[in-house]
């Protein structure tokens, strides 16, 4: 028996990267319903590999990495990893933006989320102010306030672009 007991653990695997705290699951969908009525899901645009959709959240794997779904088509999942700076536009496959506004009525992008802070990044080529970019933030679906900011909520029914919250950059 040495000064680490019967099985000692190396140290490589004490310092493995953790994810943090995940997000809450009462902002996730399942890929069957898709948004409801009366509950807030965060709303995300993806590449699954064939163009550009929007989507929710099903499920959180790691700090910058989730499994989507598309709004409007029932039963597919995607895992994607998200991207700041990129313009939901130009999203490659693989990626995924969550859009957010901030109280100066800038649209944002999420480099970091957590349960109630995240990080802010304007897009790559941005022409506007973006005095927000590079802040950790509360974060919240109403409106934008000092030191908050609104995300983009998926709505309440699963048909894309009916009455969900759509925030545009004008790079």
């Amino acid at each position: 028996m040495d000064l680490w007991g019967l099985h000692p653990v190396d140290l490589e695997r004490q310092r493995r990267k953790k994810m943090g705290r995940p997000l809450n699951k009462r902002l996730f969908t399942t890929a069957a319903g898709g948004a409801t009525a009366g509950a807030s899901e965060i709303k995300v645009n993806f590449n699954s590999g064939g163009g550009v959709k929007e989507g929710t959240i099903i499920r959180q794997k790691g700090s910058k990495k989730f499994v989507v779904s598309e709004t409007g088509a029932a039963d597919t999942e995607h895992t994607c990893t998200l991207t700041s700076g990129v313009l939901p536009a130009n999203l490659t496959s693989g990626q995924m933006s969550i859009s957010v506004q901030g109280n100066d009525n800038e649209t944002y992008l999420v480099s970091k989320i957590a349960g109630r802070k995240l990080t802010v990044n304007a897009p790559t080529g941005s022409q506007n102010a973006n005095a927000l970019d590079g802040l950790s933030l509360a974060w919240d679906f109403a409106a934008a306030s000092a030191g908050k900011v609104k995300v983009e909520e998926a709505g309440d029914d699963d048909v894309a672009n009916a009455d969900d919250d759509d925030f545009t950059e004008n790079a």
